[in-house]
């Protein structure tokens, strides 16, 4: 067994256990009274949901969850400023509170006109939905409010994040348009999303992820504009499960956790018919939309499409900003074994050598790939990438051995 033993040991049972299991929702709270308004997560996991209405609750990943502030007009978007403070828009109010970490609120801008999203930029400065202005607001640190951007494209402007070049990106509720705001205030239409009416939108892994609050559906949409179905029928119900086959209801709010592969909603629930004589008490949940792991997106190309597809796969995500740092030379060493206990030589010395060129001043890279060559006969390569392994470490007895066997003449068992 090569140095790649606690991943090659691993994750091949989890691959004959169940396959990748890609994109997947579950529920993380039991209902919390109130509707649908922002959501947004703080550096330490814990996810702030709005009611549209006087508070905003907080709820951590394992579905405990208390009542973080009261005393709000209309609590919609939301986000997290670099103090750890949460930002939060009052719609019907006409202002930005500012709620400390233990609670207490206060007012930070007044004079919006029915703010909703909030994104937050250098310094501390804010960028916020104006739905009602059909604008993008500039919140100066000290609470100055000023108009940003203003466009026919606006159309009550409700959810907002910024990309790492200071692009804003936009999602209408009135309408199914997705914009992108430039540094220089310019309004063009990066996508429409099916549905007619958008929530909110974040950014993760390079990508854009936005609710369809009237399509009960989440989307994927790139930097580039392409539109891909990510989760939910379109059909309201609650259904946990493979993203693809879950249920939404009128889902608004979304934010991505610290890791950025769990994506946080919340979730409209009326299970009340609408000629019930008296309305209903409105409640919402929230849920957690788990993406698939880089190994897991890496088995579905590889089924699907084959080595090259792979390759090239695994060649973007690794030159995206967005994504690059969201593997680790282990999980990619884990993954080549799996392939190659699996019996997919071909797979496994693919992915094991592209994991040298990601982490060439790794030794345990070259060992990994090393004995994937050794196991396809190809003796030479092998012996020449040991060495390599043994330069870089001089202690790895595990080449060192191998390197014997194979000079030797007598092969080596590549497990």
């Amino acid at each position: 067994m090569g140095v790649g033993l606690v991943g090659a040991l691993l994750l091949p049972g989890l691959l004959a256990a169940q396959g990748p299991r890609g994109d997947r929702v579950r529920t993380v709270t039991d209902t919390l009274v109130g509707s649908v308004g922002g959501v947004t997560v703080d550096g330490l996991g814990a996810i702030y949901v709005a009611d549209f209405g006087e508070r905003v609750y907080k709820v951590l990943p394992d579905g405990r969850w208390s009542v973080f502030a009261e005393g709000l007009y209309g609590s919609s978007g939301n986000a997290i400023d670099s103090k750890g403070r949460l930002l939060q828009s009052e719609f019907t109010g006409n202002r930005i509170a500012r709620v400390e970490r233990d609670g207490t609120v206060s007012t930070f801008a007044e004079g919006l006109q029915g703010p909703v999203g909030i994104a937050v930029g250098e310094g501390d400065e804010l960028f916020v939905c104006n739905c009602r202005a059909n604008s993008i607001a500039r919140v100066s640190p000290e609470g100055v409010v000023s108009t940003f951007a203003e466009s026919d494209l606006l159309n009550c402007p409700n959810g907002i994040t910024r990309g790492p070049d200071g692009t804003l990106y936009v999602v209408n509720f009135s309408d199914g348009r997705l914009l992108a705001v430039g540094t220089d205030a310019s309004v063009t239409e990066l996508a429409v999303l099916p549905g007619g009416g958008n929530g909110h939108v974040t950014m993760a892994r390079g990508d854009l992820y936005a609710t369809s609050f009237q399509g009960h559906r989440l989307y994927r949409i790139t930097t580039s504009g392409d539109v891909t179905h990510v989760a939910g029928t379109g059909t309201p119900a609650e259904v946990d499960g493979p993203a693809l086959e879950s249920s939404f209801t009128w889902p608004n709010g979304i934010a991505a956790g610290p890791t950025q592969d769990r994506l946080y909603v919340n979730d409209f629930i009326n299970r009340f018919p609408p000629t019930a004589e008296a309305p209903p008490v409105p409640k919402s949940t929230v849920r957690q939309l788990t993406l698939a792991a880089f190994w897991e997106r890496l088995a579905a190309v590889r089924s699907t499409d084959g080595v090259d597809a792979m390759r090239t796969f695994y060649r973007e995500w690794k030159s995206n900003p967005g994504t690059a740092g969201l593997y680790t030379e282990i999980e990619v060493n884990a993954y080549g074994y799996a392939l190659l206990n699996g019996g997919d030589l071909e797979g496994a010395l693919a992915l094991l050598e592209l994991n040298t060129e990601s982490y060439p001043n790794s030794f345990n890279t070259w060992d990994s790939f090393a004995e994937a060559l050794a196991a396809a006969g190809r003796t030479d390569e092998a012996i020449e990438n040991y060495e390599k392994s043994l330069e870089l470490n001089p202690g790895n007895d595990n080449a060192r051995e191998r390197l014997a066997a194979l000079r030797g003449g007598g092969g080596v068992d590549p497990l």
